[in-house]
């Protein structure tokens, strides 16, 4: 240990040193030193930081080992020992898990007159132990009856060694966790978690736990005795009364009525629409803050509703028509003691089984009225119904047709019915399938059917062949057939079935069987072996063509060029035949046909005299059948002096109305001339020499 002497009225120039700790708890620490060569010292401690007060000269300080209890200097300083005796000191009055600092001021120890030695005092800082006590619940069920916790320590210390103790009460404690219990009284029930050692620490926390009630509800039937009541105007109003929970807490009722149908509302209201036992019950859960607790009460308990001593009445039919009705109404009942029935047509009957029939098509009301012996009264209605009779009949339809598409149009006294025997649509029938019928049309109604049916036949028209168009090689008689049973009539006027012909012409005949006719006809050409002239061997302008026609009756052609119509046209040198072929025989021809190299369509003179002389006036186009597209003419200067676009219009060797000068002039052609079945385009030029 530093040792010096110590002399009032100097001040210390030694700090103390050693500054050390021990004994830390969760609000307390001791705090030791070795003193320096002061008469005392001070000692400044501060939550947070370093304490930032300097002790001043000639001032006294008056200590206080609780932090925070002795004066406050600055901000948060606090002076925790002053003296100068034992070198150390025990600071209390700490909170858990803080940090503090303390800085240790030699000082001279002269009262008013004290001098303190504060250039880098010594500091030291501790962190206080800290020790929370937490655990947390899980409610799995919370129900007196059946309820199940589970319990975890979340307790944090700063310190080894700690030891945990849950206390359930009544002697029950567990050092696990987790940890399950249960418990079985209701209410709040408090658990206890402490913590050995705990330094100074809080060492005890205590949380309850919601246990509650299992039964909640109560119907008190001595009260509510209308268990048993009649099917007509049954009502049941059971309103439940919850048991007093010592926990705050909600309920929700689910009711189960036993009919299929449920309800979430408290009190029952319910009405039965049939009778019977129905097995009723009511759960009630309890929720807290809305959420379910896990606890539910079940009640079960039967209703019972005695059934309508009208309610089962039996009716054979209850739609029949008007003719023959026959109601019959029976009770099945034979235990009951009253019975009535009120058919609404002012008269009725007290039996048990009755009957009734109606004059008019109507809907009639059936009252029925009957008393059991269990006290119930009944009353039921049924409504019959009477339904006019129908009427299937239909018209339109004869007994016999002619195969044809010619519509039949069928007339139903009643609509809406269906044909069957035949196919037809909207009424109508097309008479195009030979056969015997049977047509059926049916009103369907599940009361009152009705159907009509009627024979008819269609038959087949007559069809006569009397042969396909033919040529005959012959002059003689040409006999025809019907080669059909019937009367004839042809078109020749005769009406035997068998006629004799010899001249080139159509012939029909109408065969009749019955009602049904039929008919045919053939074209006969009387003809003789093909008779063919194509022409004699010729020449053709350059451009030009030539039509070569072989025509014969019912023939077939073929032409050496490939062709197989009866007439061709030629452009070119060469030689043309061609083959006629007809049942009666063949024939051909050929024809030689030369092209010159030179158009031979048009004619132009190379000179021309316009004056008054009448002759050789006018220069103009002349060809075959040319048609002039356009005509020029032009000086030797390239000028176009003439123009025109018309057939038989000339030059007439004038220019801007003056006579042109003698000389040379180039002319210049378009036009067209027809080419068989075509028109050809040409065009020329050349020269014109103008004398006067």
């Amino acid at each position: 240990m530093f040792s010096a002497l110590f002399v009032y009225g100097a001040r210390p120039t030694v700090h103390s040193s050693n500054l050390t700790f021990n004994n830390l708890t969760c609000n307390s620490v001791i705090i030791q030193w070795t003193s320096g060569n002061g008469s005392a010292r001070v000692i400044v401690a501060k939550e947070g930081s370093t304490p930032d007060y300097e002790p001043v000269d000639g001032s006294q300080y008056s200590p206080n080992k609780d932090f925070g209890k002795s004066i406050e200097y600055g901000v948060k300083n606090y002076i925790v020992y002053n003296s100068n005796g034992t070198n150390f000191v025990k600071v209390d009055s700490l909170k858990p898990g803080k940090t503090y600092y303390f800085t240790i001021v030699e000082h001279d120890n002269n009262l008013n007159n004290t001098l303190y030695y504060v250039s880098n005092p010594p500091s030291i800082s501790i962190t206080t132990h800290s020790l929370n006590l937490n655990f947390t619940i899980k409610y799995f069920d919370s129900c007196q009856q059946k309820n199940l916790y589970e319990f975890t320590n979340t307790s944090t210390a700063s310190f080894s060694g700690v030891t945990y103790t849950f206390d359930f009460g009544n002697g029950n404690t567990s050092s696990s966790s987790p940890v399950q219990r249960s418990f079985t009284n209701a209410g709040l029930v408090p658990v206890r978690i402490s913590a050995n050692p705990s330094l100074g620490c809080p060492n005890l926390v205590s949380k309850n736990v919601r246990v509650y009630n299992k039964r909640v509800a109560f119907i008190d039937f001595n009260v509510f005795d209308d268990t048993i009541q009649c099917l007509d105007g049954n009502y049941f109003d059971i309103d439940p009364t919850p048991v007093t929970s010592p926990l705050l807490a909600s309920y929700r009722y689910n009711w189960d009525f036993g009919d299929g149908k449920s309800s979430s509302f408290k009190r029952m209201k319910k009405t039965y629409e049939a009778s019977g036992r129905y097995k009723v019950q009511l759960e009630i859960l309890t929720n807290v803050n809305l959420q379910p607790t896990g606890c539910r009460d079940t009640l079960r308990f039967d209703l019972v509703v005695l059934p309508n001593p009208a309610g089962s009445v039996i009716v054979n039919q209850e739609k029949q028509c008007s003719t023959n009705n026959n109601f019959i109404f029976e009770n099945p009942d034979n235990t009951l003691t009253f019975y009535k029935w009120y058919f609404s047509t002012g008269d009725s009957s007290s039996s048990r089984i009755t009957s009734k029939r109606y004059n008019s098509v109507n809907k009639f009301q059936v009252i029925h009225v009957a008393f059991s012996k269990d006290g119930c009264k009944g009353k039921d209605t049924i409504e019959v119904e009477v339904l006019q009779n129908l009427d299937a009949t239909f018209s339109g339809l004869d007994t016999a047709y002619c195969k044809s598409n010619n519509p039949v149009t069928l007339n139903t006294t009643m609509p809406n019915g269906v044909f069957s025997g035949y196919n037809i649509a909207n009424n109508t029938l097309l008479p195009n399938t030979p056969g015997t019928y049977s047509l059926k049309y049916l009103l369907k109604d599940q009361y009152c059917a009705d159907s009509t049916e009627q024979n008819f036949k269609i038959s087949d028209n007559p069809q006569p062949f009397i042969g396909r168009d033919t040529a005959i090689c012959s002059t003689g008689t040409y006999f025809l057939d019907a080669n059909h049973n019937g009367t004839y009539l042809w078109n020749t006027g005769e009406t035997s079935k068998t006629i004799g012909i010899n001249q080139s012409a159509t012939y029909g005949v109408v065969v009749t069987e019955g009602l049904c006719k039929g008919s045919d006809s053939i074209q006969l050409i009387f003809s003789t072996v093909p008779v063919v002239n194509i022409g004699r061997d010729t020449i053709l302008c350059k451009g030009g063509s030539l039509k070569l026609v072989a025509t014969n009756p019912r023939s077939i052609y073929q032409w050496n060029t490939g062709s197989k119509d009866s007439f061709i046209y030629t452009f070119n040198s060469g030689k043309y035949k061609v083959t006629v072929s007809n049942p009666c025989g063949v024939a051909s021809d050929s024809i030689n046909i030369s092209v010159q190299g030179d158009y031979c369509d048009l004619f132009m003179v190379n000179a021309f005299t316009p004056g008054n002389d009448l002759l050789n006036n006018v220069f103009m186009p002349r060809g075959r059948n040319i048609t002039v597209k356009l005509f020029q003419i032009y000086n030797r200067w390239g000028e176009l002096i003439f123009e025109t676009d018309q057939n038989n219009v000339g030059w007439d060797g004038t220019y801007n109305n003056n006579n042109a000068d003698m000389g040379l002039y180039i002319w210049k052609l378009f036009y067209t001339v027809p080419n068989g079945p075509f028109v050809k385009k040409s065009n020329a030029f050349g020269q014109i020499l103008l004398i006067r």
